[in-house]
């Protein structure tokens, strides 16, 4: 069984469809009527697939999802949030909500499928992390301390479970055409994002273009599978090379 946490809408749900292929797969959102709606669609395809309440800030509905789904050996932590205001302005509160659903939430759901599928005999996770981790982007402070914080815990999660047969990896997109990705470049920028801002310290894409939600998909669906066994706590830049030199 396939869990992908965060699944209603853009990155997850093409990561739930990817994925939906292979095993029977449960689609976790605080959107559960999006979940549902996917969850229809596939299927109607004639695929497996259902749909979970889970909201990542509240331990309790964690812990309902994890029992909702025994014997799951695949985790895809798609969930997440966005801040894009100037560091000046962003308020505490603003910050421990991206915090509360980056990186703790993220922790807690990685940190209780870790511990069920230890006892089922092992699986495999992967996070969505960003390129935003290791690479500073301005109006994002609380986004990037977010992304930072989630990729180092998970990373010492994955060194203390990997050998009891679960690995942790990470995703990390750089900027992608999602329906937030638009929301974005339409308030902040009016430029092409792969070409890169001097002002604001954006590196332009080599490969000339932003990525899709497939290619993240793609990316996430490897290193899940058996054919990355010896792949563990592992960054995947999905970025058309914009993280070059990092």
């Amino acid at each position: 069984m396939t869990v992908v946490v965060g699944a209603s809408q853009g990155i997850g749900a093409v990561v739930a469809r990817t994925l939906a292929g292979e095993n029977p797969v449960v689609l976790a959102d605080i959107d559960s009527a999006g979940a549902q709606v996917l969850a229809d669609a596939l299927v109607a395809e004639g695929l497996t697939a259902s749909a979970q309440w889970v909201d990542v800030t509240d331990t309790d509905s964690v812990a309902a999802l994890v029992a909702a789904t025994p014997g799951a050996s695949r985790l895809a932590i798609v969930a997440g949030a966005f801040s894009a205001t100037p560091s000046l302005e962003v308020t505490p509160d603003e910050f421990v909500r991206i915090l509360g659903i980056n990186l703790i939430g993220a922790y807690d759901v990685a940190r209780r499928y870790s511990a069920a599928m230890i006892e089922n005999g092992g699986g495999s996770i992967v996070a969505i992390g960003s390129i935003a981790a290791r690479m500073p982007r301005m109006r994002q402070a609380a986004y990037c301390a977010s992304k930072a914080g989630m990729r180092q815990a998970l990373r010492v999660l994955g060194m203390e479970v990997r050998g009891r047969g679960v690995r942790i990896n990470f995703v990390a997109p750089g900027p992608t055409e999602t329906p937030m990705m638009a929301e974005l470049a339409a308030d902040h920028t009016g430029i092409q994002l792969w070409e890169g801002e001097l002002e604001t310290f954006r590196p332009r894409i080599p490969d000339g273009r932003v990525a899709q939600p497939q290619d993240v998909a793609n990316a996430i669906e490897f290193l899940l599978s058996d054919r990355a066994l010896h792949i563990s706590l592992h960054d995947l830049y999905v970025d058309g090379g914009e993280s070059l030199g990092l």
